[in-house]
């Protein structure tokens, strides 16, 4: 029972690794994933590799085939479109409820989660072009906690597997610029003004705003000629999903 206990810890871990590996742009979409490979590398099984790629594939972050094998999606804009559709629609509704039904604990856990968003750079040195992962990291943690309290774990669980399959995006489209009259900052700080003044049709009405002006900054910097990869452009500024 120890074995598989610690089987299943290695499986979490290796599937951590390589989830964090994604956002953070070290493992690029349309990459294959050896399980051969990544078990030298993790130092871990192929079994465990395997079983970490599966749960993966589970949230869309790995494509799994048979005969062909594991490996990161290809971006592509109509899945960025649909995704994105797909992801207002959930996280509109969860926030909804959640607003509904969240007490003053989760106001303040949201409001923690905002603080420590608002006090993590976007820049650390050298991180020019897909910027400060703790950002990143703190960003999901934030627009996570805000759903939380709509108290259906179903729900939540969909909106996380759409929040990572887009986040892909994010990463591949860090050199794309954002406008210059977009304020990400203030979006936060809009969203989480309205969740406290529980108004739950501005809120839903300011997050969809806020994931459709990326995909439409995204959409309209996508090369034409290149349908299967990711956007890309010189700039210093990533946007964000």
């Amino acid at each position: 029972m120890s074995k598989r206990g610690d089987a299943k810890s290695l499986a979490l871990d290796v599937y951590q690794r390589i989830r964090q590996g994604i956002f953070d742009g070290y493992i690029k979409p349309g990459t294959r994933l050896q399980p051969s490979v990544l078990g030298k590398e993790y130092s871990a099984s192929t079994t465990v590799v395997r079983e970490a790629l599966i749960l993966l594939s589970g949230d869309r972050l790995v494509n799994s085939q048979i005969g062909v094998g594991f490996s990161v999606p290809e971006l592509d804009r109509n899945e960025l479109h649909d995704l994105t559709l797909v992801r207002c629609h959930n996280e509109t509704l969860a926030l909804t409820l959640a607003i509904e039904r969240g007490g003053v604990e989760w106001e303040t856990e949201v409001l923690a989660a905002h603080h420590r968003l608002s006090r993590t750079p976007r820049r650390t040195p050298g991180g020019e072009v897909h910027g400060n992962p703790d950002w990143f990291n703190a960003h999901r943690a934030f627009h996570a906690k805000l759903i939380e309290a709509c108290g259906i774990p179903a729900l939540t669980d969909i909106c996380d597997k759409l929040a990572a399959a887009t986040e892909i995006y994010r990463v591949s489209s860090g050199p794309i610029t954002t406008s210059s009259a977009r304020n990400v900052e203030k979006e936060h700080a809009d969203i989480l003004a309205a969740v406290l003044n529980r108004n739950a049709t501005q809120a839903a009405a300011l997050l969809k705003q806020h994931y459709q002006a990326t995909a439409e900054n995204l959409l309209a910097h996508w090369p034409n000629d290149t349908e299967g990869e990711a956007p890309v452009t010189p700039s210093s500024e990533a946007p964000e999903l």
